[in-house]
């Protein structure tokens, strides 16, 4: 029998008994072949606009033989259901336009975002926002604000209260001159930049818009210089970290250069997940190394 046959089936031995263990998954989530070992958990915790946010890995491994030798398929599930749920309060920290009176000006800018969501759709994560933005004119009181107050003044050494008026600026005209509401959805999508990292991606918005003005350009909302569609991007590559997620997979499987085929998002139990697959060819001295690493307890 071919060495590569024999060595395969031992590992497969090793795996058996693992993947048996593991629990079920939605009918949207990939399936799990029977011949995988694991190596995890693995936890990431990062800070993400001030909100905490926990990503767990597990580490699946399948030999597979291949016209040109044994090969290590990786197939990492990154458990984002934390994120999910932290979703609404990381884009809520987004400082968007608040003051409808910034400025004496006619335009001034009041954004919000009260619905907020995440979730899995097909291939790619979606983010669902609606809002609102309001345009305020605001424009100086020229006509100040009085107060009579009373105060401690002393004459000649005889000390009493005096009334004295005080004057402020009056408050200011304000007045909403218009309002749009608006519904978004943009689509997010892992980016392969080479065989060893990953990027996060903002597909094409659909977005609805009601009200006479149009505040949404570029992206989802872009307003006072503040681009949410950006913002949403820079918070979901920092929650996910795709390429320090790639550095917690066994150090023994990284120096075989894996390249990375396929990473998407998937629903698993109603939650987010994500799936990062990789590839890599086993060198013949490498294989009892890893039959030693898999049948090792998993560090909890």
């Amino acid at each position: 029998m071919p060495r590569f046959i024999l060595l395969a089936w031992a590992l497969w031995c090793v795996a058996g008994p693992v993947a048996a263990q593991q629990p079920a998954r939605d009918a949207t989530a990939p399936a799990t072949p029977a011949n995988e070992f694991v190596v995890g958990p693995v936890e990431l915790l990062q800070d993400v606009n001030g909100t905490p946010v926990r990503i767990v890995a597990n580490n699946y491994f399948q030999v597979l033989g291949q016209s040109d030798g044994l090969h290590l398929a990786s197939r990492m599930e990154i458990d984002l259901s934390d994120l999910q749920q932290k979703f609404p309060s990381i884009l809520g920290a987004i400082p968007l336009p608040s003051d409808n009176c910034a400025s004496y000006k006619p335009n001034n800018l009041v954004a919000s975002l009260p619905a907020r969501e995440l979730r899995a759709e097909n291939d790619h994560a979606t983010m669902a926002i609606a809002g609102r933005v309001e345009v305020w004119s605001c424009f100086e009181n020229p006509v100040p604000k009085t107060k009579l107050s009373w105060k401690m003044k002393c004459v000649l050494g005889i000390c009493t209260k005096l009334p004295v008026i005080e004057t402020s600026p009056g408050d200011p005209f304000k007045t909403r001159a218009a309002s749009q509401s608006f519904n978004a959805t943009l689509p997010v999508y892992f980016r392969r930049i080479n065989d060893t990292s990953l990027g996060i991606v903002m597909g094409t918005p659909n977005v609805s818009l009601t009200g006479q003005y149009v505040f949404v350009t570029k992206g989802i909302l872009s307003i006072a210089n503040i681009d949410v569609n950006e913002e949403a991007r820079k918070a979901m590559s920092k929650a996910i970290a795709p390429n320090d997620l790639i550095k917690t997979i066994p150090e023994e499987f990284l120096v075989m250069k894996p390249s990375i085929s396929d990473a998407s998002f998937y629903l698993n139990n109603g939650q987010l997940f994500a799936r990062v697959s990789a590839n890599a060819l086993i060198p013949p001295e490498k294989i009892t190394e890893w039959i030693k690493l898999m049948m090792k307890k998993p560090t909890p």
